[in-house]
C-alpha cells in the first residue's frame, strides 16, 4: 500500500492507490485495536435474529427517524436530478448514513481477530471448512451474520439520525459457490432482511458488491486477498453480469433501495478497463432495472474515465467517491484538523478539497456519493472533542454541496474494546476488563494513530504503555520484542531511546542495552523483508523526546521494496508476584504507512513469522467448535461504546463552531533591509483576534512559526541570509482555531547555479499542486497532484553555454502522460511515465538534451496528463 492521490484532487487525503481502508488493514491486520477510555453506550437490547422475508412483500412503514422523508411521500424510488439525488416527486432529500462492514464480508481488523493464516473471510471458509465440513462451516459463517448486526444496530443507527446504509455484500452471499449461476437457498436472506429493517425506520439502502467473484483489487476487503483476479477471467466477469441481473430482477421495483453499487473499489486494473466492465453491468442492470440509480466509481480518486455520463448514453448514474484526508500519512507533520479543513473549506485558495469536485460535478451534471470517509478516527470520542465535531461537520458539508454519504464504517469490534480516542466504528464494543495487564501488545504508535509522533512510551499515541505484573508463582521468561514495519512503497524512518523495564519494588533493571550505542543484548527478527538498524544513531532531528546519547534508528534499506516487517527482541526473565515499570521513547519522523509497535511475549520470536498480540482471540485453526460459537455469538451480545461526539452532533440542533476561524489576514506587505524584514497587514475582523508570522525557504511550504500570539498588525525578523528567498504568511487565531494563512510576501527571488540537484519543493510559482511527505529514500517532501495544465517554477542559472540534460525522480501507481519542461516558454523536453509501482515507489528518468545560453532563465514543468509525483531534479552539462 501507498499513501498517496494525485488523480482529480488537488489536496491530499481522497482515495487512490494507497489512501485504501483495506490496504491498511490488510497490513495491519495485527495492529489496528482501540484501547482505553469511553463508556457504555448501546443501541437496545433487542436480539433478535434475522429472518428472511421477500422483498417485495415488505410494505412501506412510516418512520419519524429521518427527517427529510416527507410524511406525505413516505419512501420512494429515488432518482438523479442534475447534481441533486431527488425522489419520486423531484422532492430534493439529503442522504446521511454509513456502510454496514465486517457483516457480509469479513475484515478481520474490524472484529479484533487473525492470525496463523486465517487473516480474510476466504482463508477462514477454507479453515473451518477444512476442520469441519463445508455444511459445519456455513452453519458458523451464519450464526456470525446473525449476530454482527442485529435489530438493535438498527435502532442505533435510527438514533444517529441516518436516512441511507451502504451494504457491502459478498458475490458468495448469494450466488452458490459450488454452483456457479446459481442462487443460494437462502440468496435473499440478509438483504431482504436488512431491506425490511431499514424501511421501518426510514432508511434506504444502496447494495454494494464490494467483493466480486476473484476480486476486483488485491486487497482483503473484497473477501480474499491477494486474488485480483475478476479482470482477467472472463468466467468470472459473466458470473458477475449473471449476479446483478439476479439482484436487478428482484429489486427493481423495490423503492428502499437507493442505488446499485456494481464495483466497489474496482482498482486492480486500469481505469479504463475499470470503465469498460462497470458500464457492461450498467448496461446488465438497465436491460431490466431502468429505474433505480446505479453508482460510478471512481478510480483511485479519478472519474476520468467515463467522460460526461449523458453522452454515453448512461442515465440516472451517481459517481463514487472515496476520500480518506490524512489517514494514510499523506500530511505527517499537519493536524487532524488543518488535514479536515482544508478539504472540507477547500484550502488556502478555496478551490481545492470539496470545491473542486464540486466545480467538476457541476460541469458533469451528476451527482455525488461520498461513499466510504472517516473523519473522526483518533481524535477524540467526547461529546465536545474534535472527531464528533469534524465528523459531523463532515457530513453537514457534503449535504450543502448535495452528496450522499455513507461513512466507514458503522461497527468495530477490538479485543481491547471501548472507543479511546475514536475508533473507525461509530460504535464499538464496551471495554474488556478480563484481560491480564501487560502481555502482548504494550505500546504502540503508528501514522494512522498519530502523523509524525515523538513521545515517550507512557503517552504513545495508540497503546500507552503499562505496568507489567506477572501472576502465578516462580520465575519466567518472557521476549520483549521491539517491531517495526511498514507498507510497501513507504519508508519507515523510526528511532527508539531509554527503553527500559524495571523491577518497580527493588528499581533493578531487567533490559539490557535499553540506551543503545551498540547492538549488544538485542536480536535481530526478519519477518517479512529487512530493515536497517543503527544502533548509534547520533543525528538530533531524528532523535526521539527526552532521547540522551545515541539511539536506534531503524530504517528501509536499499533495493528493498514491498512491505517490510522486522524486530529487535532480547529474552528477559521476570518474577511472578512483582510489577514491572515500563518505560522509553519514541518517534516517528517522517515516516508514512508506517508502525511501532512493543510486545512482551512468551515464545520466542520465529524469523518468517509475525509478532502478535493473542491475548483475547481465537486462533481458527485450533479453537474447538464451541469458542468459535461463543466468539461469533459475543457480537450480538455484547455492550456497546458509542461514540459520544458522533452521537451528539449528528443529530443537535446546537451550532457547530469546529470551523468558526478567522479571515486570512490581506495586504501583507514585506519591507527588507539588508538581513532584516520589516512586515505589515491589514487587521482582521473579531474578538480576540492575535496573529502569528511563518517563514519558509520554500513558496509552497507554511514554514517555521517565528512568531506568535501578536496583537499587533507588525512583525520585524532579523538574521536573515541574502543568498536565500524568504517567504512570509501571517494567520489571526482566535478561541476556535488559527485562520488560513495569508498569502505569501516574500524577499527577491535567487536564481539557482545549475548545473545542480533542486528539490521539486523548491519552485518558486505554481499552480493547483500540493506537497506532501515523500517515500522516497532520504524523506523529506515531494510534489504531486498535478492536473492537466498545472506546473511548478523554478528560477535557475546557467554557468554557461551547452547542451544539458535532466534527471527527473518519478513516482506514479497508474503511470501518466506525463509533461512537458519549458525554458523560457520553449519546449526543451517531454517526459511520460508508466507505473513504478507506487505513488511513493521513485524512479529515476533521463530527458532528452537541450541547448541552454549561459544566464537567468525560468525552468516550468507543466503537466500533460496527471498522476505523476516529483521528488526530485538535476540538471548536467553535457
Amino acid at each position: 500500500m501507498t499513501n498517496h492521490n494525485n488523480s482529480a484532487q488537488p489536496l491530499p487525503g481522497v482515495s487512490k492507490a494507497g489512501i485504501l481502508k483495506a490496504s491498511l488493514l490488510s497490513s495491519m491486520i495485527i495492529g489496528l485495536v482501540a484501547c482505553g477510555g469511553g463508556g457504555s453506550g448501546g443501541g437496545g437490547s433487542k436480539s433478535s435474529t434475522p429472518a428472511s422475508s421477500s422483498a417485495a412483500s415488505v410494505a412501506p412503514s412510516s418512520s419519524s427517524a429521518a427527517s427529510s422523508i416527507a410524511p406525505d411521500e413516505g419512501m420512494t424510488m429515488l432518482k438523479t436530478d442534475g447534481t441533486k439525488w431527488v425522489k419520486a416527486s423531484g422532492t430534493q432529500i439529503h442522504l446521511k448514513g454509513t456502510n454496514l462492514g465486517n457483516w457480509l464480508v469479513q475484515e478481520f481488523w474490524m472484529m479484533g481477530q487473525g492470525g496463523n493464516g486465517v487473516t480474510d473471510q476466504c482463508t477462514l471458509e477454507a479453515e473451518l471448512t477444512d476442520r469441519f465440513g463445508y455444511d459445519e462451516k456455513e452453519r458458523l459463517i451464519k450464526l456470525f451474520r446473525d449476530n454482527w448486526i442485529k435489530e438493535r444496530d438498527f435502532d442505533q443507527l435510527q438514533d444517529f439520525g441516518f436516512n441511507i446504509i451502504r451494504l457491502p455484500i459478498l458475490w458468495s452471499v448469494i450466488e452458490d459457490e459450488k454452483n456457479p449461476k446459481t442462487l443460494r437457498p437462502d440468496a435473499w436472506h440478509y438483504l431482504d432482511w436488512t431491506i425490511a429493517e431499514a424501511k421501518k425506520r426510514g432508511i434506504y439502502v444502496i447494495l454494494d458488491l464490494h467483493g466480486a467473484l476473484g476480486g476486483q483489487t488485491p486487497n482483503d476487503h473484497t473477501g480474499c486477498s491477494g486474488q485480483n483476479k475478476y479482470w482477467s477471467t472472463p468466467e468470472y466477469q459473466e458470473r458477475t453480469k449473471w449476479l446483478w441481473e439476479q439482484i436487478a430482477t428482484r429489486y427493481k421495483d423495490e423503492p428502499a433501495v437507493a442505488a446499485y453499487d456494481p464495483l466497489n473499489e474496482p482498482w486492480g486494473s486500469t481505469e479504463a478497463d475499470m470503465v469498460t466492465r462497470v458500464t457492461e453491468l450498467y448496461q446488465v442492470i438497465r436491460a431490466i432495472d431502468d429505474k433505480h440509480i446505479v453508482m460510478l466509481p471512481s478510480h483511485y480518486g479519478s472519474i476520468e474515465g467515463y467522460g460526461n455520463p449523458a453522452e454515453k448514453g448512461m442515465t440516472n448514474v451517481a459517481f463514487e467517491l472515496h476520500p480518506y484526508p490524512g489517514l494514510f500519512g499523506d500530511r505527517p507533520n499537519d493536524s487532524h484538523y488543518d488535514i479536515h479543513r482544508d478539504w472540507l473549506k477547500c484550502g488556502n485558495d478555496g478551490k481545492g478539497g470539496v470545491c473542486f469536485w464540486d466545480t467538476k460535478l457541476d460541469a458533469l451534471k451528476t451527482p455525488m456519493l461520498m461513499g466510504e470517509f472517516q473523519p473522526w478516527q483518533g481524535a477524540g470520542a467526547g461529546e465536545n472533542d474534535l472527531g464528533g465535531k469534524i465528523g459531523g461537520a463532515t457530513y453537514d458539508i457534503y449535504a450543502s454541496y448535495d452528496w450522499a454519504s455513507t461513512s466507514w464504517a458503522y461497527k468495530l469490534v477490538s479485543v481491547a474494546g471501548g472507543q479511546g480516542r475514536g475508533t473507525w466504528g461509530m460504535v464499538t464494543n464496551e471495554i474488556n476488563t478480563s484481560l491480564d495487564t501487560g502481555v502482548g501488545l504494550i505500546t504502540k504508535a503508528s501514522t494512522w494513530d498519530c502523523n509524525n509522533w515523538n513521545s515517550t512510551f507512557a503517552e504513545a499515541c495508540a497503546k500507552k504503555a503499562p505496568t507489567i505484573k506477572v501472576n502465578g508463582t516462580g520465575s519466567k521468561t518472557y521476549y520483549l520484542v521491539v517491531k517495526t514495519g511498514a507498507n510497501g512503497g513507504a519508508n519507515p524512518d523510526v528511532t527508539y531511546d531509554s527503553i527500559s523495564l524495571k523491577n518497580t519494588a527493588t528499581n533493578e533493571e531487567v533490559l539490557v542495552n535499553g540506551g543503545f550505542g551498540s547492538g549488544s543484548g538485542w536480536t535481530e527478527l526478519s519477518i517479512s523483508g529487512s530493515l536497517n538498524y543503527n544502533y548509534s544513531a547520533a543525528d538530533a532531528s531524528k532523535a526521539p523526546t527526552g532521547s540522551e546519547g545515541a539511539f536506534l534508528h531503524i530504517t528501509r534499506p536499499d533495493g528493498v521494496s514491498g512491505e517490510i516487517n522486522g524486530a529487535v527482541y532480547q529474552q528477559i526473565t521476570l518474577q511472578a508476584g512483582q510489577s514491572y515499570a515500563f518505560s522509553g521513547t519514541f518517534k516517528g519522523n517522517t515516516s508514512v504507512n508506517t508502525w511501532a509497535e512493543i510486545y512482551l511475549i512468551e515464545d520466542a520470536p520465529v524469523a518468517g513469522k509475525d509478532v502478535v498480540d493473542n491475548a483475547g482471540k481465537v486462533d481458527f485453526t485450533t479453537a474447538p467448535v464451541a469458542a468459535i460459537e461463543a466468539l461469533f455469538k459475543s457480537y450480538g451480545e455484547v455492550g456497546y461504546d458509542v461514540n459520544a461526539g458522533l452521537a451528539k452532533w449528528l443529530v443537535t440542533d446546537e451550532h457547530n463552531d469546529v470551523f468558526d476561524y478567522p479571515e486570512r489576514p490581506t495586504n501583507v506587505t514585506l519591507t527588507q533591509t539588508g538581513t532584516s524584514v520589516a512586515l505589515t497587514w491589514s487587521a482582521v475582523a473579531g474578538n480576540g483576534i492575535t496573529y502569528n508570522v511563518y517563514r519558509s525557504t520554500a513558496a509552497g511550504a507554511k514554514g517555521t512559526l517565528v512568531a506568535e500570539g501578536l496583537t499587533t498588525t507588525s512583525f520585524n525578523d532579523s538574521g536573515l541570509s541574502e543568498e536565500e528567498t524568504y517567504y512570509y504568511s501571517v494567520a489571526a487565531k482566535n478561541s476556535i482555531a488559527e485562520g488560513y494563512t495569508s498569502a505569501p510576501a516574500n524577499t527577491p527571488l535567487l536564481y539557482v547555479p545549475v548545473p545542480a540537484k533542486i528539490e521539486a519543493e523548491k519552485f518558486t510559482a505554481m499552480s493547483g499542486i500540493q506537497t506532501e511527505a515523500s517515500g522516497d529514500t532520504g524523506g523529506g517532501t515531494n510534489v504531486g497532484h498535478f492536473e492537466a495544465g498545472d506546473y511548478i517554477e523554478f528560477k535557475i542559472k546557467a554557468e554557461s553555454d551547452g547542451n544539458y540534460t535532466i534527471d527527473y525522480r518519478l513516482a506514479s501507481q497508474t503511470g501518466s502522460t506525463g509533461f512537458e519542461v519549458l525554458i523560457d516558454d520553449v519546449v526543451v523536453d517531454t517526459m511520460d511515465l508508466a507505473a513504478t509501482g507506487g505513488w511513493q515507489t521513485y524512479i529515476t528518468k533521463t530527458g532528452k538534451s537541450f541547448a541552454m545560453t549561459a544566464g537567468n532563465h525560468t525552468l516550468r514543468f507543466r503537466s500533460i496528463g496527471k498522476e505523476w509525483n516529483l521528488n526530485w531534479f538535476e540538471l548536467k552539462k553535457q
